[in-house]
């Protein structure tokens, strides 16, 4: 990275540029207390306050130049700022953001590969099948998610499935400079619509599916559907592999405007992916594909939520001419932490944390277990607080008609009350012809519950928090990891230790 002229970032977006116009600035960042000598500060509206008004403190920290729009321009008249800063005004900040950034970085995915995914579940399991392909075959490659951020095995501080335009191109810069040659990205609803990968073009772009979840951000599942397909666009994609498993899928075909291709178990997909005929295993599959058949044996993730994510793991990186054996093998073997984790077992009991926490993934999860396994199904379950209410319900009716037992407990409660949580949570409940409940607020509790009463060749599922490693209650985050809770109880060393 050098330094970049606000003159020529002013042309590129069309700002009103006043003050020093000499001034070049050597990155860009959004939070006034993390700004670096020489920066430019991206003064944005807010949900609550305006950015602008964080700017004396972007200055004090070395700032040399303010992105904002006429409301903050207005708020820094305000201000005694110094005469050597720059102020860039346009209409719209946060829609040229990535753009903005793109320049000031030397546009750091010109010669890497990129591939983006979207959906409401199976992102994180698609993209670290990609990025664990990649590696397995000698690959430099990048993991942009919920679970990580990697550089070639080296992890980055992440706090969000996609990053914020700065953070997240400050990162990639940071991948050309390691030599990555390819790189899987999680791309939200929620980032689409703030416009967060504005500046971005991938060379294939994926959807997994839509299921109840974030409409509380969104307002309608129409509109939720609406962010994602915009990255099928040619703003955003070249190409596109769509997951035909649901009618949201089916419409998306529809409606994208790239050439794609299709994944799925049912209809005529591209790609079309079966049980194997010569076993009853939940994880052996047979691919139909471009190039003949290819055999999944043993996914280490089982289900079809899994063979699913994992064909389109390998539709893509075929896409991207990234193909082989090796890379059939290294997709089989890929596990994800939180995603359909075996924890452990004691005696014939199997322990599994998994992070799903929308109705749809819920069910997906549990079907897949009522058909691997012989014994009860006892399941652990919470809703997070300050999120969708609405599908909590939901999630409650779905859990009691697919478990044996099913025991009601806190996720994230944030600043919600958790006995309102849970209430809703077991207006789904009652009624359910199958299961018998319990409320256990307490998740460690809860946790200790269902390992208690478990037996025979019972499994235990422990839903929606998977990889966390903290409960937020209140404004604090408490050190809490499902994952550890099982291996205490079962005497195993925990991975963290």
């Amino acid at each position: 990275m050098g330094l970049t002229p606000v003159v020529e970032i002013a042309s590129l977006i069309g700002a009103q540029l006043s003050g020093d116009s000499s001034v070049s600035v050597t990155g860009v960042s959004l939070d006034s207390k993390e700004v670096n000598e020489g920066e430019l500060f991206a003064a944005l509206p807010g949900r609550s306050v305006h950015g602008a008004r964080f700017v004396e403190q972007a200055i004090q920290r070395g700032a040399t130049a303010i992105l904002t729009d006429f409301a903050g321009a207005q708020l820094i008249e305000k201000i005694e700022i110094s005469p050597i800063i720059s102020i860039l005004e346009v209409s719209e900040p946060r829609v040229c953001l990535g753009e903005v950034c793109k320049l000031v970085y030397g546009d750091p995915t010109s010669d890497i590969v990129m591939i983006g995914v979207t959906g409401t579940n199976g992102k994180s399991r698609t993209t670290s099948m990609i990025y664990q392909a990649a590696r397995a075959i000698g690959m430099s490659a990048g993991l942009v998610g919920t679970l990580a951020t990697l550089i070639n095995d080296e992890e980055l501080v992440s706090t969000r499935t996609t990053p914020e335009a700065p953070d997240l191109f400050r990162t990639l810069a940071r991948m050309k400079v390691a030599g990555v040659k390819i790189i899987a990205m999680e791309v939200s609803s929620i980032a689409l619509s703030e416009h967060r990968v504005n500046g971005l073009n991938f060379d294939c772009v994926a959807f997994t599916n839509l299921s109840h979840d974030h409409l509380d951000y969104h307002g309608s599942m129409p509109e939720y559907f609406a962010a994602k397909a915009q990255l099928f666009t040619p703003k955003f994609g070249k190409f596109a592999v769509i997951c035909t498993d649901s009618p949201w899928g089916v419409d998306l075909c529809a409606q994208a405007t790239i050439p794609f291709d299709s994944v799925g178990t049912v209809g005529t997909p591209n790609w079309k992916i079966s049980h194997s005929t010569d076993t009853s295993s939940d994880s052996s599959w047979t691919i139909d594909g471009p190039h003949g058949e290819i055999r999944f044996d043993s996914l280490a993730l089982p289900g079809k939520i899994n063979a699913l994510n994992a064909v389109l793991a390998l539709s893509i990186l075929d896409h991207v001419g990234v193909r082989g054996h090796d890379v059939v093998e290294a997709i089989c073997k890929a596990t994800v932490p939180g995603r359909g984790e075996l924890v452990g077992t004691r005696a014939d009991v199997s322990i599994f944390v998994d992070y799903a926490h929308s109705p749809e993934s819920i069910e997906e999860f549990l079907t897949g277990l009522n058909s691997e396994f012989s014994g009860r199904v006892i399941t652990v379950l919470g809703a997070g607080g300050d999120r969708d209410a609405s599908k909590r319900p939901a999630m409650g009716r779905v859990g009691a008609s697919l478990s044996d037992i099913l025991i009601v407990t806190d996720d994230n409660p944030r600043s919600e009350d958790p006995t309102e949580i849970r209430k809703q949570i077991i207006q789904g409940v009652s009624g359910s012809q199958r299961s018998q409940w319990f409320e256990i607020g307490d998740r460690r509790e809860a946790i200790t519950r269902a390992l208690e009463l478990a037996d025979g060749h019972d499994v235990v599922a422990i839903l929606g928090k998977g990889h966390e490693q903290g409960q937020e209650i209140m404004g604090q985050t408490i050190a809490f990891s499902d994952v550890d809770v099982v291996r205490e109880l079962l005497g195993i060393k925990s991975q963290h230790d």
